[in-house]
């Protein structure tokens, strides 16, 4: 062993911090670590390298606090039940293949006797390394002498998809893996057929590569940059890859190795700092959100031209609020009426008013570092078929009759198979072409207590009845409640089905459902909505209350929200998973709030537990809210400073 490696040894046996307080792992559970570069010293443009100090102390902390590293192969028997996991089970891997592997990560694991997984992408062997890669990569000598090691297994991190492709017409990339590529050329999108080729053929030259140069089966693909869907997956599976490596921040499990969840390391976290991510010991503080509802209908223009100068001025009022995500409209409503006739997307249900979304969206992720969700419509669209949108639409009882709803959003009816099949497409088509965090529910999802007499509804309701038609005002209140359950169990039903569909394409996909508050406040508001706010915070990775006092009509704002808050702490994962949104402009005045006003509402849910808050809307152009008094409140910042604006 060289000197320098001893001496980081006992650097890393003095330096391991005091013992920290921990529970332990489930058992089957497995904490992967994903590490790329690991060189001397970390340069300050180097994202995901981790300096050889931070790493030894890593491994020093781990040995010494009755971790045990495991293998690939370990995990595969106890997936088989040949061989349980020792506990507080830890794997390691290592990304791109850097030199510094070959240097100093695997010498030192040989000293130590732990075993890793080594990713390699075939093409930076072969020398076809990007421009703006600053690592040296190993040789094919190298990567021979590491996989004839019992302490590593090479595996692929694909051939050549660690790049970018441009996926929209404004020219941004996203990862090769899960993008359908934009031809710029002939205006159109890769179909799904040369795309399943296109990853198809990569996933097998680098498999081939690998098994040539190393003369032994590899069983495994760590995706690049843990981008990946399930057709890349199915693809995989194909020529004979079937356990899958993804970057989700998560603990996996040998239930299932088919997609296995990594914790990335990078930039010297701090061990506590770990330990809290991998949910050994408690965060020290919660994790809070804080949102941004934006219409897209603000920053949309014709003009080319005007539209970047638009998104431009947005980017720069977002990067400096510092929100945790902005949940952005995917659709287009220039007249305000909910009714959704085109959106801004490639699709095959609705005209595209411009292919504009994912732009904002890409944007808003690379420049503005924050999340972001796509606000969609649940059911209030309105087709290019005016007979169909009249067919499939939600009916009322109304004096004696069924008819359409008169109700404000014009909803297709969700008990209709066609309704279903629509959205189901369009939801599709946008995880199809969007890069985004989650999607947002719009507050369409809902029935009141006169609603869904639509003809694909109506024997679910006779159902209840005892096969008879009749108002519901004469129903029993056992009849009611059948009723309303029943309503609400196909809203929440439709909404997992749009989920699978995005999550088929966009497997972290987080989704938020968009309640009026009345559901947290009163037990017979689900009568009037079909929306049922404890359902909701099991079904949904979030419950997103409007909170608007000045809808609501209430005199005190403040203290109502703080009772709103108090209410939903009653509930398991109340405060964890609602998010309390306020309004910033009132639309019975059609005037903007003032915006101390709307601070001060902010303040009363912090101030009275809430964890999650947010606000709609947003304008960039007039500063509303005003940027000064809003981000006291809603930025992720520990202490806000003082900007040259200010």
């Amino acid at each position: 062993m060289k000197i320098g490696m001893k001496m980081m040894l006992c650097l890393g046996l003095l330096l391991w911090p005091w013992p920290i307080e921990a529970q332990d792992l489930v058992p089957q559970d497995v904490i992967v670590l994903c590490y790329h570069d690991v060189p001397l010293t970390v340069q300050p443009k180097d994202k995901f390298g981790v300096d050889q100090k931070t790493f030894v102390e890593t491994i020093e902390y781990l040995k010494r606090h009755d971790y045990h590293f495991v293998s690939l192969e370990d995990l595969i028997q106890a997936n088989e039940g040949k061989k349980p996991l020792p506990p507080r089970a830890v794997l390691l891997t290592f990304d791109d293949g850097y030199q510094s592997f070959y240097d100093f990560v695997y010498p030192l694991l040989k000293e130590y006797k732990i075993p890793c997984i080594s990713a390699i992408v075939a093409s930076w062997i072969d020398g076809a390394v990007p421009q703006d890669l600053t690592h040296s990569v190993m040789t094919w000598e190298q990567v021979r002498e590491i996989a004839s090691s019992p302490y590593v297994e090479v595996v692929s991190h694909s051939h050549d998809l660690h790049e970018g492709v441009v996926y929209n017409p404004q020219g941004n990339q996203a990862a090769a893996a899960t993008s359908r590529i934009y031809d710029s050329e002939k205006t159109v999108y890769e179909d799904e057929v040369s795309y399943r080729q296109r990853i198809h053929e990569d996933l097998e030259k680098s498999k081939q590569a690998l098994e040539e140069h190393l003369g032994r089966s590899i069983r495994a693909i760590a995706w690049p940059y843990g981008k990946y869907n399930h057709i890349a997956i199915q693809e995989g599976k194909k020529i004979g890859i079937p356990i899958h490596f993804l970057l989700n921040d998560q603990r996996a499990t040998v239930k299932s190795l088919e997609e296995i969840p990594r914790f990335l390391i990078h930039r010297n976290p701090p061990l506590k700092e770990l330990l809290s991510q991998w949910g050994v010991i408690p965060l020290a503080t919660p994790e809070q959100k804080r949102i941004v509802q934006v219409d897209l209908d603000f920053i949309y223009d014709k003009d080319p031209k005007v539209r970047e100068e638009n998104l431009g001025r947005f980017l720069d009022r977002i990067k400096i609020m510092k929100p945790t995500a902005v949940y952005l409209q995917a659709f287009a409503d220039p007249e305000g009426n909910g009714n959704i006739a085109s959106v801004y997307f490639p699709n095959r249900v609705l005209p595209v008013r411009e292919d504009f979304f994912s732009r904002v969206a890409h944007q808003l992720r690379t420049r503005a570092q924050v999340e972001v969700y796509a606000w969609m419509p649940m059911l209030s669209i309105v087709l290019p078929n005016e007979k169909l949108t009249q067919d499939l639409q939600v009916r009322e009882w109304k004096d004696g009759e069924i008819v359409p709803t008169t109700s404000w959003y014009q909803r297709l009816s969700p008990f209709s198979p066609t309704t279903r099949d629509l959205l189901k497409m369009l939801y599709e088509d946008l995880a199809l072409h969007c890069q985004v965090d989650g999607v947002v529910f719009q507050d369409d999802g809902y029935f009141n207590d006169f609603e869904d007499f639509h003809p694909d509804a109506v024997s679910y309701y006779q159902a209840v009845t005892g096969n008879t038609l009749k108002n519901p005002a004469e129903m029993s209140q056992e009849e009611m409640d059948d009723w309303t359950a029943v309503k609400t169990k196909i809203l929440n039903d439709l909404s997992k089905e749009l989920k699978d569909i995005v999550k088929f394409y966009l497997p972290e996909a987080k989704f938020t459902r968009t309640l009026y508050a009345l559901t947290l406040q009163d037990s017979d508001s689900e009568e009037w909505f079909a929306q049922n706010y404890a359902d909701s915070l099991k079904i949904y990775d979030y419950v997103m209350l409007m909170a608007y006092p000045k809808m609501e009509e209430i005199s005190d704002g403040n203290r109502w929200l703080a009772g709103l808050v108090r209410e939903a702490k009653a509930f398991p994962d109340g405060l964890k998973k609602t998010i309390f949104k306020v309004q910033t402009f009132d639309w019975k005045t059609n005037a903007w709030i003032p915006e101390e006003q709307v601070q001060g509402w902010l303040k009363s849910l912090v101030g009275a537990g809430a964890w999650n808050i947010g606000y709609y809307p947003d304008d960039y152009v007039t500063n509303h809210p005003s940027l000064k008094v809003i981000r006291g409140v809603i930025s992720v910042e520990d202490f806000p400073f003082v900007r040259d604006w200010e």
